[in-house]
């Protein structure tokens, strides 16, 4: 589910089918969505998602759709541009202090919240204290907070942020939504009241308007608005008037509204109906790589079945990926060779490519090895009696690809068991307590970081991490730390690429497929640019007079 993910840790293989590039119509460039035209101010544009938070705080959700919805309702400290570039946005300058152990901030001394108050050093604080506070049940931002200390206020406009240990990854973490800077008074509204949405008050460029659960969400224009960060394309307050979001989960509904008309924009656009967007004339497709882990299997390297290497090499080499990944995605999709998507900025490990290429021979050499000789009526491989059954909690429903990843593995007498559920607490159960063999994820985040929240020994899922590998190994740890006291991105990229190296040698990890962003778009929309983690920005929108 890209890092479309559902609550805590019911980020399983319940992925729908993935975002993929296509061709012809299609734009690469995030920029592009129509004719080059005077921009208009005024006009509403009306966007359909294919998902919609469970919960609203970005400051307590881990889903990637909150910190979409909520994107122009907060500013961060910094901005992250769709190429990778970090710049100031709510603070103007920052300084690294102690090698990485402290950054300070000086803010905009200009910046209004939507409810009058003003940013200063103070409002910082609040957020990083509502964000570590244990009452706030944070299931990502705090991890992003990774070593945190302390948040001191300085003066009005200056505010440190203190870790125990160096810590690079901060500065990006910093341009998130999770990290989001939220008016002081709206923290105090509790967390049923936030987690519903009713309380969202940032310094955005467009204020959060009435929402309607399973419908829509509108949104309004910040007319004060005047703090845009640089590389965002627009100055000044929104061209448009205002957006409403429409929370369409079915794929033939929701692309039917955008081709009859009833949306300008819609997200998720799938393989197999690509084609009737690009028969129309009227439409486009935007498309985007999104950066971060990959949809991948995470094999429990503890568990009975694949604490053996040899098990867990056989699992990785049986699989036609290339194949597989061509059918299901109908030509459109790119297999991963890595953990990290080439998106990654900084991070990725290209000398991985073809470095563990389909190899059924070898595979079923290594089973042999393992003592899986034997075979059932089915052909699916027996030891003692026992069929080699590969359990993989999914929370709702097995996506295409699941299913097509069980019927190859099935060929090299491995059975995938998709052990499908609605009740996300039997889920995450089943994750905490390990009762599982493998785990399919994907997770966006535009920094290598994200190899932490997977294998460093530390982050279980019982503690809210991502480590369902369960790898536990000294020399990952250090080079994963390593990678967080660089502040040189080359330094960071070689530690990074030694994990990523190392979880494939052990075969810790089957990388599957790399996530894609495509939203259709009418050509009456211009400006709707993707961000770096594939999202639609609305700042910098306009339409056309319909």
């Amino acid at each position: 589910m890209h890092s479309r993910r559902t609550p805590r840790r019911a980020v399983l293989s319940v992925t729908a089918l993935v975002l993929t590039a296509v061709t012809s119509c299609t734009s690469n460039d995030p920029g592009s969505t129509g004719a080059s035209t005077k921009p208009v101010s005024g006009g509403s544009l009306t966007y359909a998602s294919e998902q919609e938070p469970d919960c609203w705080d970005p400051h307590t959700s881990a889903q990637d759709v909150t910190a979409f919805v909520q994107r122009p309702v907060f500013d961060s400290l910094l901005y992250q541009t769709p190429d990778g570039d970090l710049k100031p946005w709510l603070a103007e300058s920052w300084k690294t202090g102690e090698g990485g152990k402290s950054y300070t901030f000086t803010l905009r001394d200009d910046v209004t919240f939507h409810d009058g108050s003003r940013l200063d050093a103070a409002a910082v604080k609040a957020n990083f204290d509502h964000i570590t506070d244990k009452a706030t049940q944070s299931q990502y931002a705090a991890g992003l907070l990774g070593p945190y200390q302390s948040t001191t206020v300085k003066d009005p406009r200056t505010v440190e942020v203190r870790f125990t240990r160096p810590y690079a990854p901060f500065l990006q973490a910093a341009s998130t939504t999770y990290l989001g800077i939220a008016a002081p008074a709206s923290l105090k509204a509790g967390a049923d009241k936030l987690c519903a949405g009713s309380d969202s008050v940032g310094s955005g460029p467009f204020k959060a308007g009435a929402y309607t659960r399973g419908q829509q969400r509108t949104y309004a224009k910040n007319p004060a608005y005047a703090w845009a960060p640089q590389g965002a394309g627009h100055t000044g307050s929104t061209r448009l008037g205002s957006f409403t979001l429409r929370f369409i989960g079915e794929d033939a509904t929701r692309v039917g509204a955008l081709t009859s008309g009833q949306v300008d924009a819609a997200a998720a656009v799938p393989p197999q109906q690509t084609a009737l967007v690009k028969r129309n004339g009227k439409l486009s497709l935007v498309t985007k790589d999104i950066p971060g882990a990959v949809d991948a299997f995470y094999l429990n390297t503890t568990g009975a079945l694949f604490s053996d290497v040899r098990v867990r090499r056989a699992f990785q080499l049986a699989v036609d990926l290339d194949a597989v990944v061509a059918s299901v995605f109908q030509g459109t999709g790119t297999r991963a060779w890595s953990t990290l998507s080439p998106a990654t900025p900084n991070s990725y490990a290209a000398s991985l490519e073809k470095s563990w290429p389909h190899d059924p021979k070898r595979a079923a050499q290594l089973l042999d090895q393992a003592g899986w000789t034997g075979r059932n009526a089915e052909g699916y491989r027996t030891k003692g009696g026992k069929v080699l059954t590969v359990v993989a909690p999914v929370y709702g429903k097995a996506s295409v690809f699941s299913q097509a990843y069980q019927g190859e593995l099935k060929k090299a007498g491995i059975k995938l068991d998709l052990a499908a559920s609605t009740d996300a607490v039997e889920v995450s159960g089943r994750l905490d307590s390990g009762r599982y063999d493998v785990v399919e994820t994907s997770w966006a985040r535009a920094d290598g970081d994200i190899l932490t929240h997977f294998f460093l020994s530390t982050e279980t899922s019982v503690g809210g991490g991502h480590n369902f590998s369960r790898v536990a190994n000294p020399q990952v740890d250090a080079w994963l730390k390593e990678a967080q006291a660089a502040q040189d991105p080359e330094k960071r990229a070689i530690a990074y690429e030694k994990v990523q190296k190392w979880t494939l040698d052990q075969a810790a990890v089957v990388p599957a497929y790399v996530e894609k962003s495509t939203v259709g778009v009418h050509q009456r929309v211009h400006g709707l640019r993707l961000s770096i983690s594939g999202w639609p920005e609305f700042y910098g929108a306009w339409v056309e007079a319909r």
